[in-house]
């Protein structure tokens, strides 16, 4: 069986190549063909709805930028808050490039110095794309139940409820230390630490999908089933994402899912709006953040201490 194993990643990554391949294909035929409802939905769009969703998708990237940092500091008790979210903030423009590889190398050069190790990094990275991926889900469930045609309510309910209570539970499994071993020796946050990360994303996906509500503003959809459209979308995009920042399938996912309410013509008019959004926050996002790290001029934090007591 051992010899089968090494075609499991590549038949993964032919999947998630095709499904990127068919969506960047699907979305630029449909812009072709409906160019000019697309400039029709556009043109609906009010100058300050769109400046409400670039301040929210800004916004957004706080709250999983401090998730982060939290993981890290596990490892780094003496990183200050500030500066792990700038560092944060900093790489963000590096998942736009492939696999991400820049995102960890701005990293590990700003924190060198703190002893931030690459294979810390990369755990870090796991643990909270791991809890991402859980909150995007439950808070994608609403938006899941409307394009299956269930009961929104009862159907989120019945998921979100027991999920929730599982994670606050395990959060308690102190009298289980060879559990939270077994984690740590994976590079896995520790159950409460996991607990508490996936709570936050769940907060940054909300925050960062309200730049979504903001642009639907004039379809007359409601901002809930847009918010949780957005974060439904975003795990669609983590998880079969090939292209650097899930070009394409995360757009493609957005515009089916926000077809359950919206014309399909509207659906990828937001989609699109959203991508460039997303990508602008990032971008402001970046250049914010190594402004800042330049001011302090990338001292280590002991030195910081030094100087300033």
């Amino acid at each position: 069986m051992s010899r089968f194993s090494p075609l499991v990643p590549k038949l993964l990554w032919t999947l998630r190549a095709g499904l990127t391949v068919m969506a960047l294909v699907w979305l630029t035929r449909f812009v072709l063909q409906n160019w000019g409802e697309l400039v029709a939905a556009a043109s609906r769009l009010d100058p300050t709805y769109l400046a409400l969703a670039a301040v929210g998708a800004i916004l957004g990237l706080v709250p999983g930028a401090w998730a982060w940092h939290r993981l890290l500091a596990r490892d780094l008790p003496e990183l200050e808050p500030t500066r792990g979210i700038l560092v944060y903030l900093r790489s963000g423009i590096g998942k736009y490039t492939p696999g991400g590889a820049l995102a960890f190398a701005i990293q590990h050069r700003a924190l060198n110095d703190d002893r931030a190790t690459p294979l810390r990094l990369i755990a870090v990275f796991v643990g909270t794309a791991l809890a991402a991926c859980l909150a995007a889900a439950l808070l994608g469930l609403p938006a899941a139940a409307a394009l299956l045609a269930l009961p929104v309510w009862t159907t989120t309910l019945a998921i979100a409820l027991p999920t929730l209570a599982l994670l606050l539970w395990s959060s308690t499994w102190t009298t289980w230390p060879a559990f939270s071993k077994m984690l740590a020796r994976l590079g896995l946050p520790a159950p409460r630490d996991f607990t508490i990360t996936t709570l936050i994303m769940t907060c940054a996906w909300a925050l960062t999908g309200l730049h979504l509500a903001a642009l639907g503003l004039p379809f007359d959809a409601s901002p809930f089933f847009l918010v949780s459209a957005f974060a439904l979308s975003a795990i669609v995009g983590i998880v079969f994402a090939v292209l650097p920042g899930a070009l394409g399938v995360r757009d493609g996912a957005l515009a089916l899912i926000l077809s359950a309410q919206l014309a399909p013509a509207d659906a990828l008019t937001l989609a699109l709006l959203s991508r460039a959004l997303i990508v602008g926050a990032d971008v402001f996002g970046t250049t914010a953040a190594a402004l800042l790290l330049r001011a302090e001029r990338g001292t280590p934090l002991t030195h910081r201490k030094a100087a300033t007591s």
